[in-house]
C-alpha cells in the first residue's frame, strides 16, 4: 500500500495562488517542494569572478604552501551498516534495486508512522566505538536534525547531537612507503548513529546545484530531478575526526584505515562506489605559526581515496592562492563539490551552522541505555583489528611493504595466517601471495576467496620447493594449474613426474652463463643467510624500518659468500671440457676468444685454438684485442723483453701465437693449444665439425660470419 501511495506523489510546480500548492491525482493528495539550499549556475555567473588555479601553477603553489601555510584537515565519514533491515523500520535495503521498491510509511515520513530502533545498529555502533578506542556513553539519546531537502521526506533526520554513543577515540595507521612511510595517530571526536536520506536522481544536463527562484526554474528543476527513497532510513554511523591531518595523503590513508576497520568488524562492506563509505572533507589553511584556525570549506562527492587526496591538494592550493593575493575574505564557509573530470572543486551551497539545524530530542524514541556486561560481551567478540595485525606481522620479520599488503585485506590476511598454520615459511608464503597469486587475481578479476588454491596446498607447494623436491620454476607451473583448477601438489608432482633434486644457479668468476649444480647440504645455505644478517645489524634495522632496497644488499652479501668464500665443496664439481675457438686473423676471432675467456671457460677446461686457413699478419687485430680491459691489464704487466711472449717490436707477428699468449695471460690456469688444419678444398663448416669430433670438443665458439655459424649449427 505504501509503495502504491508513494508512486502517486509527484513534485508539482508552484502556481500563482497558495491553494495550488496542493492538488490531486488519482484521488491522492500530493504536494510540491522547494529547495532553498542550492545555487544555480546562473547565479554563480552573476557573482564576482572567482580566482581559478592554473594547472601549471599548482605545483608551485603547493610548494609555497609547504613553506608558508599549514593545512588543517578533518573528515566526517558516513558508514552504511550491513543490517538486514533499516534503522527504524523492517524494510530491507539492497543496493541497486529498482527505485522506491523498499519503502514504507516510516521511510516516507507519513503522519502517524512511528519509528522502532533496530538493535543491530546499537551493536555495530558499540563495536566501532571500541575498535576506534573511544569512550562509550552508557546513556545516549536520539535527536531530530531539522533541514529541508527533497530527499528527506520527514523534513528532519533522526541523528544524535549532544550525547553521541562514542567519543574521544583515535586510530593508528602506517603510511605506505611510496608516500614516505611512518606511523600516524589521528584523533576521533565522536561516533554517532543516524539514518540516511534518500537519493536524488538526475537526468539530462540538469544542474543539481540549481536554486529554485522562478516558475521556469521550478519546472526545469523538477522535470530533470526525481527522488528514490529506498536509501531513506538506512542506518549510518558517522565518524567525526579531529582536525589532525595535514596533507591529502594522510587524509586518504585515514579514510582507507576506517574502511579496513569496518570490514574487519563485519559491520559494513565499505564500498565507496556504492556509497557504503562516504567522506566529507573539511579543509582550512593558516600561516605557519598561527594558532587560530582559518575558514573551513567542506568538500563532497569524493568517491575514491585518490579523489580525497587530489581534492584536498586542489583546495589547499586554491585557498593559498587567495591568501597570497590578499583575497582571503573570499574563502567562506561553504560546501563545495569535487568535479572528477575537471579536477577542481566548485561551489554547491552555503554551509549551515548548528543553529540552522534546530536540534531537539527525538520524542518518538527512548534513550539508549547500555550495560557494562553488554559492552564487555561485544568487546570480547572483536576480531584482531588491522593495527594489531600489522604489529604482529612486523614482529615476524616481514618488511613494512609486506605488512601493509597482507593486512590491507582481511581475507588475504586470513589466507596468509592459514598458510602459516600449515607450516609454511613466513617470508616465502608472503612472497607467493604478494607475487604470483596477487597477479593471477588481478588478471582474472578474482578475490582470494575465489581462487581454487587452498592455504594448505600453498604451504605444501612451498615445502616441496624448499626441500628440493621440485624447482621454483616447476613450482610456478604447478601454481598456475592449482589456482585455475585446484587439486593437490603431491598429486600433480606424481602425475607429471616432476620430482628432482634441489638446484641453484652458480656464476663463476669467468663464467656468465647459467649452470645448475647439486647442493649437498641446503642447511648450510640457511646458516650463511643467518651469518649475513648477524654481521649487518645496522642494515637490518634500516630494512625493517622500511628501506626495502637493502634487500639487494643482503642478497649480494650472501651470494659473495656462496661463490667466493671457499664453499665449493658443497657443490658437485663440473666435468672438465674441451672448448674450441675458431681462430682466424680477423676481428670476429678476437671477439670469439674474448667471449670464451670472460664468459665460457672454467678453470678445469682446456682451450683449443683451431685455424683452418693460411697464417698471416694479425698485428692490427691483436692491438685492438689487447685494448680490452681484461686482457690489457694483464698484458701491461709483461715487459717487452719477457721471454714468455713474442717479440713486441717485431713486424712479423703470428696471430695464433699471439692469441695463445693473450689467453695464457688472461687465464693462466687453463691450458691452451693450437690446432691447424688444411681444408683441402672441402667446405669449411664440414672441416670444423669433423675436427671437433676427432678432438672430442664439448663447446665450439665461433666468431665467423653468420653463414658459417649457421652451417655448423645446422
Amino acid at each position: 500500500m505504501a509503495s502504491t501511495l508513494f508512486r502517486t506523489i509527484q513534485i508539482n510546480p508552484f502556481l500563482l495562488y497558495p491553494t495550488a500548492l496542493f492538488s490531486r491525482r488519482n484521488g491522492v493528495l500530493y504536494c510540491t517542494m522547494k529547495s532553498s539550499q542550492t545555487q544555480t549556475a546562473t547565479q554563480e555567473k552573476q557573482q564576482p569572478p572567482k580566482v581559478k588555479v592554473p594547472q601549471h601553477a599548482l605545483k608551485k603553489t603547493v610548494d609555497k604552501i609547504t613553506r608558508d601555510y599549514e593545512a588543517i584537515i578533518g573528515i566526517e565519514t558516513h558508514v552504511q551498516l550491513s543490517t538486514l533491515t533499516k534503522a527504524f523500520c523492517s524494510c530491507p535495503y539492497n543496493y541497486g534495486s529498482q527505485p522506491n521498491t523498499s519503502i514504507c510509511p516510516i521511510c516516507m515520513g507519513l503522519p502517524g508512522a512511528l519509528p522502532a530502533l533496530n538493535s543491530k545498529v546499537i551493536e555495530f555502533a558499540v563495536k566501532l566505538g571500541l575498535a576506534l578506542n573511544c569512550k562509550l556513553s552508557l546513556n545516549s539519546k536520539f535527536d531530530r536534525k531539522q533541514y529541508f531537502y527533497p530527499d528527506l521526506p520527514k523534513g528532519y533526520q533522526i541523528s544524535q547531537f549532544d550525547i553521541p554513543i562514542a567519543t574521544g577515540g583515535y586510530v593508528d595507521l602506517d603510511l605506505p612507503l611510496e608516500f614516505g612511510g611512518g606511523h600516524r595517530k589521528f584523533g576521533i571526536t565522536r561516533v554517532h548513529m543516524e539514518e540516511d536520506a534518500g537519493k536524488l536522481l538526475h537526468s539530462g544536463n540538469g544542474d543539481y546545484s540549481q536554486e529554485i527562484t522562478s516558475l521556469t526554474s521550478i519546472y526545469s528543476y523538477f522535470s530533470k530531478h526525481t527522488v528514490d527513497l529506498n536509501r531513506a532510513g538506512v542506518p549510518l554511523l558517522e565518524i567525526v575526526s579531529e582536525p589532525d591531518m595535514r596533507t591529502g595523503i594522510e587524509a586518504a590513508e585515514y579514510a582507507a584505515e576506517l574502511q579496513r576497520v569496518v570490514r574487519y568488524l563485519g559491520i559494513s562492506n565499505g564500498n565507496m562506489q556504492e556509497g557504503s563509505l562516504r567522506c566529507d572533507v573539511n579543509v582550512s589553511i593558516r600561516p605557519v605559526g598561527q594558532s587560530e584556525f582559518g575558514t573551513k570549506v567542506e568538500i563532497k562527492n569524493l568517491n575514491s581515496f585518490s579523489s580525497i587526496n587530489r581534492a584536498i591538494d586542489f583546495e589547499i592550493s586554491r585557498q593559498a592562492l587567495l591568501h597570497s593575493q590578499g583575497q582571503s575574505d573570499q574563502i567562506v564557509q561553504e560546501t563545495r563539490l569535487w568535479e572528477e573530470g575537471a579536477q577542481k572543486t566548485v561551489t554547491m551551497r552555503k554551509k549551515e551552522g548548528l543553529s540552522d539545524y534546530r536540534y531537539f530530542p527525538e520524542p518518538d524514541l527512548p534513550e539508549v541505555i547500555l550495560t557494562q556486561e553488554y559492552v564487555d560481551s561485544i568487546s570480547n567478540s572483536l576480531p584482531e583489528l588491522p593495527e594489531a595485525k600489522r604489529r604482529r606481522y612486523e614482529k615476524m620479520g616481514l618488511s613494512m611493504q609486506d605488512v601493509l599488503f597482507l593486512a590491507n585485506d582481511m581475507n588475504v590476511a586470513e589466507y596468509f595466517d592459514a598458510t602459516l598454520s600449515s607450516g609454511a615459511d613466513i617470508k616465502l608464503a608472503a612472497n607467493w601471495i604478494m607475487g604470483d597469486i596477487a597477479a593471477y587475481m588481478k588478471n582474472e578479476k578474482l578475490s582470494i576467496n575465489d581462487i581454487k588454491l587452498t592455504p594448505q596446498e600453498l604451504a605444501e607447494l612451498i615445502a616441496s620447493i624448499k626441500s628440493g623436491t621440485i624447482s621454483g620454476k616447476i613450482g610456478k607451473e604447478i601454481l598456475s594449474e592449482l589456482l585455475a583448477k585446484g587439486g593437490t601438489v603431491k598429486g600433480l608432482i606424481e602425475e607429471k613426474d616432476l620430482i628432482q633434486a634441489t638446484r641453484v644457479r652458480r656464476v663463476y668468476p669467468y663464467e656468465r652463463t647459467e649452470l645448475n649444480f647439486l647442493i649437498a647440504d641446503p642447511v648450510e645455505i640457511g646458516k650463511m643467510i643467518d651469518k649475513v644478517i648477524s654481521e649487518n645489524p645496522k642494515q637490518l634495522e634500516q630494512y625493517r624500518g622500511g628501506k626495502t632496497k637493502l634487500q639487494g644488499f643482503f642478497a649480494g652479501q650472501w651470494w659473495f659468500r656462496f661463490v667466493f668464500a671457499g664453499l665449493r665443496p658443497l657443490m658437485v664439481t663440473p666435468p672438465a671440457r674441451k672448448v674450441m675457438v675458431v681462430a682466424d686473423p680477423a676481428p670476429h676471432s678476437a671477439a670469439a676468444l674474448q667471449y670464451a675467456l670472460s664468459h665460457a671457460l672454467l678453470e678445469q677446461d682446456e682451450l683449443i685454438l683451431l685455424h683452418v686457413e693460411n697464417t698471416s699478419s694479425w698485428k692490427n687485430t691483436l692491438t685492438t684485442f689487447l685494448k680490452r680491459p681484461t686482457i690489457a691489464s694483464a698484458a701491461n704487466a709483461m715487459t717487452p723483453n719477457n721471454s714468455f711472449g713474442p717479440d713486441w717490436g717485431s713486424t712479423d707477428v703470428n696471430f695464433l701465437d699471439q692469441m695463445k699468449y693473450a689467453s695464457e695471460i688472461a687465464q693462466p690456469k687453463i691450458p691452451v693449444r693450437i690446432e691447424k688444419i688444411d681444408p683441402d678444398g672441402k667446405d669449411k663448416a664440414t672441416v670444423i665439425l669433423s675436427k671437433s669430433k676427432d678432438l672430442g670438443i664439448d663447446l665450439i665458439i665461433i666468431g665467423q660470419k653468420r653463414s658459417l655459424s649457421s652451417a655448423i649449427l645446422g
